[in-house]
């Protein structure tokens, strides 16, 4: 089981590489949230919306983050890129190391 940190440092690694497709709104939210560490309280009483509001909005915000990253597999991809990088480091035939360039600029 995943503890919240672990969860909340993928939702960051996600918001890293997605951020910029959120709306100002959902960005703004996301931030306080998890970056600024503000209550769901202070953030409705900065936005003028309700507690159930902000929640609300945090829950989209975070499976819209995950859906990106499902439909576009920009983390996946960069993950199997460097696993590459480093099994080619460490490989000492020749032949196996273009075998590993070549799948490495497959996935590029």
């Amino acid at each position: 089981m995943r503890t919240v940190f672990e969860k909340d440092l993928k939702l960051w690694v996600l918001y890293d590489r997605y951020g910029a497709l959120l709306s100002p709104k959902k960005r703004e939210a996301f931030e306080a949230y998890y970056g600024e560490d503000l209550s769901l309280a202070e953030i409705a009483e900065d936005t003028g919306t309700t507690r159930q509001a902000v929640q609300d909005l945090l829950r989209r915000t975070c499976q819209e983050l995950r859906q990106f990253e499902e439909k576009l597999n920009l983390l996946r991809s960069r993950e199997e890129n460097l696993a590459l990088i480093d099994q080619i480091g460490s490989c000492a035939d020749p032949a196996r190391r273009e075998e590993l360039l070549a799948a490495l600029k497959d996935n590029l």
